[in-house]
């Protein structure tokens, strides 16, 4: 993402920024950016006139001074209008003249006040904060949570009428599919010969020979 800021709307906002960084200029601007949480995009300062001192912005930072003809929102206009991806830009303004041109193109817009409360506010974040699941918050503490992570009143209500996923163990007994293995059938055993109690059992010549021998 690359960020267009109308950079003299946005240093020009009163009452956002604390008193130790009043009258920052381009250049405290370009550090409240770089620790915030636009640190990583492409920044474009549009400046009116021309300048009247030079500082090192760092190799994402491009400030750009418009000259004595053209103004910074022609120029910020014309930049959305001219490029090939404008729903990759965010705008950083608050001239409604510039916002409905920008609009059309579909680029971003943030106004200039709540840029600079965003910039205020990730000043405040250590940059090596780790982040815990906390336990007991306090109702100070848990307000600066949500505050942090954007939650507000609707996303708490659609988050308790979320209806929880059913677990296998809620479900009753008899409702789970319960999948079974083929039984193997055990190969068919050779059935005994049932002998009958007036059956000889010894054959029936060999019979006839002990009769004869018993008989002599």
């Amino acid at each position: 993402m690359e960020l267009l800021i109308d950079t003299w709307n946005v240093l020009h906002q009163t009452g956002v920024l604390p008193a130790d960084s009043a009258g920052i200029g381009t250049a405290g601007l370009c550090k409240m950016i770089e620790n915030s949480r636009w640190g990583r995009e492409k920044v474009s300062l549009i400046c009116d006139g021309t300048p009247s001192d030079e500082h090192e912005l760092g190799v994402r930072y491009r400030l750009v001074f418009t000259g004595p003809i053209k103004t910074a929102d022609t120029e910020i206009m014309e930049r959305v209008a001219n490029s090939s991806s404008p729903k990759s830009i965010l705008v950083v303004t608050s001239d409604r003249e510039i916002i409905k041109s920008i609009r059309k193109r579909g680029s971003q817009q943030i106004g200039s006040a709540a840029f600079l409360y965003s910039l205020v506010e990730d000043s405040h974040i250590p940059q090596t904060k780790t982040i815990r699941r906390p336990s007991g918050l306090s109702p100070k503490l848990a307000q600066e949570w949500k505050e942090h992570f954007g939650i507000d009143e609707k996303v708490l209500e659609e988050l308790h009428n979320e209806p929880m996923p059913k677990l296998i163990r809620d479900v009753p007994r008899q409702n789970i599919e319960q999948v079974q293995k083929p039984v193997t059938p055990l190969p068919e055993q050779k059935k005994a010969r049932s002998v009958k109690i007036d059956e000889p059992v010894l054959p029936k010549e060999l019979l006839e020979e002990a009769r004869r021998l018993l008989g002599d």
